[in-house]
């Protein structure tokens, strides 16, 4: 069952039971992320939503493998035909309405261990009001061991007549075989700071950030994302062909848990028993 929240003129709709996802925001009647088609059933693809919550890790974790506090973890491949676990948990499961009233919801999700050895629970907190959308993304670990943490959020925009400014330091390349991953300055055909048409670009990659927000124009509007600090890298998608792209807030790099770089470069976190990972970013709309 989908759940609608209103402000005015901002209109968004969920579906808590396909992975607390969005599946419509509209800004006076515009789409602002790409809508998702109707559900039929239980059966639900996450990949076709307007946009979803990704706990406790983002991005990649290069097959699935890593060693953390003694332990060996090794995930299950959960994105053919990737060979790694990816964007973690909360995409894929059924979420709880927590609380809600017509502009605002909670929702939670409560995960046992698995594969993941940690028990955690976390929350997406949607707000609108008439010209915004704030999601408040929070992860706690509910076990007795510390835990590596990561928040992120994956929101799909229409990609007709796009053109992205992205406040960027340092662009990751992982290495497909061995799964590390290094900052690197940022190529020109990847430079995304002063502005670039999305139809130019083919991109799936991850940047170290400023603190400027991003910001994308289309000829009927305009989007800010601006993000806690928290959020301090993003993964640009443009994939070659399709009708949309992707700007993902994001707290640490790619397979940053299998990482040996300092933590003020990868973003990676680790929770302590009962303690709590939270920040939110905030979408406005211009139209």
């Amino acid at each position: 069952m989908r759940l609608n929240l209103t402000a005015e003129q901002m209109f968004l709709e969920l579906d808590p039971c396909a992975g607390g996802a969005v599946s419509t925001l509209r800004h006076r009647g515009l789409d602002v992320l790409r809508p998702a088609p109707e559900r039929i059933g239980p059966a639900f693809d996450p990949l076709q939503y307007a946009s979803f919550a990704m706990v406790p890790f983002v991005g990649r974790i290069h097959h699935g493998r890593f060693a953390f506090a003694g332990r060996v973890c090794a995930l299950p491949e959960n994105l053919p035909p990737e060979p790694h676990a990816v964007h973690g948990h909360g995409w894929r499961v059924p979420w709880k309405v927590e609380a809600s009233d017509e502009s605002s919801v909670s929702l939670i999700y409560h995960h046992a261990p698995d594969a993941w050895p940690w028990t955690y629970s976390t929350r997406q907190v949607f707000s609108l009001t008439p010209d915004a959308l704030t999601v408040t993304l929070s992860l706690t670990n509910d076990s007795d061991d510390e835990m590596p943490a990561g928040l992120g959020w994956h929101p799909y925009f229409s990609r007709q007549g796009a053109v992205v400014h992205l406040p960027t330091t340092h662009q990751w390349f992982p290495d497909d075989v061995s799964g590390d991953n290094r900052p690197e300055q940022i190529a020109d055909a990847k430079d995304l700071t002063s502005g670039r048409r999305v139809d130019e670009l083919n991109l799936d990659t991850t940047f170290s950030v400023g603190s400027e927000s991003v910001r994308m124009v289309w000829p009927t509007h305009a989007i800010t994302i601006r993000s806690d600090p928290v959020f301090s890298h993003a993964t640009v998608y443009v994939p070659p062909g399709e009708d949309y792209f992707c700007v993902e807030p994001i707290s640490h790099a790619p397979n940053a848990v299998n990482s040996a770089l300092p933590v003020d470069l990868t973003g990676f976190r680790t929770l302590s028993p009962g303690e709590t990972l939270s920040g939110s970013i905030t979408l406005v709309v211009e139209h």
